[in-house]
């Protein structure tokens, strides 16, 4: 093998992935969701991530040990990429440094980008070049939302059918030059969220009575959205940005025991957003799986609004993201 390293940008969904569907008998690895969805990836916000060859399996996370269930993840997922690329024997060691380039386990998708880092540097590493959209379902499997990650701009992750994943891969709609656009993010609080997603999808799976009307629904917002998407709809887009946040939300909210992610501060932003627009300012919120408010505003309000929601208290920063760009990779000497 050789080295190799990847920069990978997070993305924010817009029409939201919460849930996954049960595994298929003799498939249990696959990490199949739920439901579509639609996402901006976002410039700045990326992971790096470089794959080399080692003595023994290495994982440093932000230049320092990687806590040992990441490190589990990390290699577990070197050993999909192996396999995909068709060998048979053992994967040789390797060593594997990241740093994020946003904060972790915080509900701001390092996960996203994380993965998709690693998939493509690791492919790359081995010397194994199945396409993007093959490499796009395998880093899904690491992290759901990775396999958005895997082109910049505005993309859609189909939920697909087939019990093996193969017809569930993401692929570009518009690039970032297509939306002069901007995503707020409102700091709400520090540190990792106190339940992890993939334990908080399985809870609101078998518990919430709002689950099912959830993945019912889905496909009509993924539809509506990628029509005010292409026609540069802000107000039919950010009504369903809105809507499906919301509803994901009450899904959680409504598991027992029940999920809040959310803190007052949290509320305080989401409540300043909708002030500003009655105002005459135009931002659409969206909240995943943490405390923390993203607005959706055309780039000539961004700084507008951001002034509004520094103003509420316990917002700790609030910065504004383009849309993001495609991922890099390169070989290393």
């Amino acid at each position: 093998m050789r080295s190799a390293r990847a920069v990978a940008h997070t993305n924010i969904a817009l029409v939201k992935y919460w849930g996954k569907r049960p595994p298929a008998p003799g498939l249990p690895d696959l990490n199949l969701p739920a439901v579509g969805s639609l996402s901006l990836t976002l410039d700045r916000l990326r992971s790096e991530t470089t794959v080399g060859p080692s003595d023994h399996d290495l994982f440093t996370l932000n230049e320092g040990p990687g806590p040992a269930d990441a490190a589990a993840k990390v290699f577990r997922h070197l050993d999909r990429v192996w396999q995909a690329a068709g060998h048979a024997a053992a994967r040789p060691p390797c060593r594997v440094a990241s740093v994020n380039h946003l904060p972790t386990a915080a509900g701001l998708a390092s996960s996203a980008s994380g993965f998709a880092a690693l998939t493509l540097a690791a492919a790359a590493a081995f010397a194994w070049d199945p396409g993007r959209a093959a490499l796009s379902a395998l880093a899904r499997r690491g992290s759901g939302s990775a396999a958005r990650s895997l082109w910049g701009g505005f993309v859609r992750l189909e939920r697909g059918s087939q019990p093996d994943g193969s017809d569930c891969r993401a692929y570009p709609l518009h690039p970032a030059s297509h939306w002069d656009v901007r995503l707020l993010i409102a700091h709400t609080a520090k540190g990792p969220k106190p339940v992890g997603s993939t334990d908080g999808m399985q809870r609101c799976r078998e518990t919430s009575p709002y689950y099912g009307p959830w993945v019912e629904t889905s496909e009509a917002d993924l539809a509506a959205a990628e029509a005010a998407l292409a026609a540069r709809d802000l107000a039919s887009l950010g009504e369903i940005v809105e809507h499906s946040c919301f509803k994901m939300h009450a899904c959680m909210m409504a598991t027992r025991p029940p999920l809040v992610y959310w803190n007052g501060t949290t509320l305080e932003a989401i409540r300043a957003v909708w002030q500003a627009r009655a105002e005459g300012l135009v931002g659409y919120v969206t909240s995943d799986a943490g405390p923390h408010v993203k607005v959706l505003c055309p780039s000539d309000q961004a700084d507008a609004l951001a002034e509004r929601l520094r103003a509420v208290p316990g917002v700790q920063a609030v910065e504004a993201v383009a849309p993001g760009p495609d991922p890099h990779v390169e070989v290393l000497p």
